[in-house]
């Protein structure tokens, strides 16, 4: 059954103000991209239309108010709607329509008191999110109902929502551009996490995307390569005098590695803590805690040193292997990036705690064998 049928003593009361909306909605309009389909142009306006309520003299409204402007567009919105050619154009337009009410009365309903919230729990009650019609809409207009729609169910974690979307989303390309970025990010911030491992199970169950179970299993052998045990891969760097070293140069100790760059604004806020980390260590001669910066030319590298008062204080290198290959064979996808290599050559952790966090003292001592 129908918005509008359901509502129908509401539409009647209010139908002289959201007719007349409608006419001022329409007469404003919305100016389409020349790429965009009719559908398309119609899924704009409701945006349109709906962004009236998110405007400052409307969002600063008392709830009493606020609640009424809500209905009249709401109303305006769902007469358009009523008056589209198809049923299942008219089916996600009201999807559409579902993702800018979470996007307005859900974003005010919790100043609004417990009439408000009732309310919005009631304009919400016909979204069916395993509705055929989502994987129909376009990415842009999908990806945003399921954000609204996890966020409106607390569903806050990324991992979460990856996993939720692999479960109730039928379309492949859908859960390929939606999931995708969430693995990446994962891995270039924490390796080969339990949460990561989760999602990774979840793709393999349930997508419905070649490209999005090859990227996910490409993901894990990068992960594997780099698991505690596995040989670290070469690399050479220069220091500050221009002098190169080979990893295997510093087999016989622990190898602390800070990659950085100095166009990383977080890097360089970051370098006076672990400058005092290294001094911490610098009686240990099986350890060495080296700030590895991912920079082209040695001059201006030296010279940044320099210039923040970094040079001299604790051992500084450059990569002089190829910067592009060092990030492969590393998986940096971010920095700060912290990686561990023992006596061997062998990682230790490739995605370690970095030594500003509270328990890095405690998980790096015993790894290195200090008690």
């Amino acid at each position: 059954m129908s918005w509008l049928v359901k509502n129908m003593n509401k539409i009647e009361r209010m139908k002289i103000t959201g007719i007349i909306l409608l006419f001022l909605f329409n007469l404003l309009g919305v100016v389409p991209s020349m790429g965009q389909t009719q559908e398309e142009k119609v899924y704009s306006k409701i945006d349109l239309m709906y962004n009236v309520l998110n405007q400052k003299d409307k969002a600063t409204l008392p709830a009493e108010e606020y609640s009424k402007c809500f209905d009249e567009v709401d109303l305006a919105v769902m007469l358009m709607i009523d008056s589209l050619p198809t049923d299942a154009f008219k089916a996600k337009a009201e999807l559409v329509a579902y993702k800018n009410v979470m996007n307005t009365l859900g974003l005010y309903v919790d100043r609004g008191g417990k009439d408000l919230v009732k309310k919005y729990k009631k304009r919400l009650k016909g979204l069916d999110m395993k509705s055929p019609f989502i994987d129909e809409l376009p990415y842009i207009y999908e990806a945003n109902l399921y954000g609204r729609y996890m966020m409106n169910n607390k569903i806050g974690m990324s991992i979460k929502r990856g996993t939720y979307v692999l479960k109730n989303s039928r379309n492949g390309e859908f859960q390929r551009r939606f999931v995708q970025p969430i693995l990446q990010g994962y891995m270039a911030y924490y390796g080969y996490s339990d949460s990561l491992r989760m999602l990774m199970k979840d793709v393999k169950r349930y997508s419905r995307d070649s490209q999005l179970l090859a990227f996910s299993e490409e993901l894990r052998a990068k992960c594997l390569a780099l698991s505690k045990g596995k040989v670290a891969p070469a690399f050479t760097v220069m220091d500050e005098d221009g002098k190169t070293y080979q990893l295997s140069d510093f087999r016989g100790k622990y190898v602390l590695m800070d990659i950085w760059a100095t166009t990383c604004g977080p890097c360089i806020k970051a370098m006076p803590g672990l400058i005092e980390t290294s001094k911490q260590y610098e009686n240990y001669d099986h350890i060495v805690i080296m700030s590895f910066a991912l920079n082209v030319g040695q001059e201006g590298w030296a010279k940044f040193l320099r210039e923040k008062d970094f040079a001299g204080k604790m051992v500084h290198m450059r990569c002089e292997s190829n910067i592009s290959q060092f990030m492969t064979d590393y998986a940096v996808g971010v920095l700060l990036r912290y990686v561990l290599i023992d006596p061997e050559g062998k990682i230790v952790d490739a995605w370690h705690i970095a030594p500003s966090e509270k328990e890095f003292t405690k998980i790096f001592n015993k790894e290195v064998g200090i008690r």
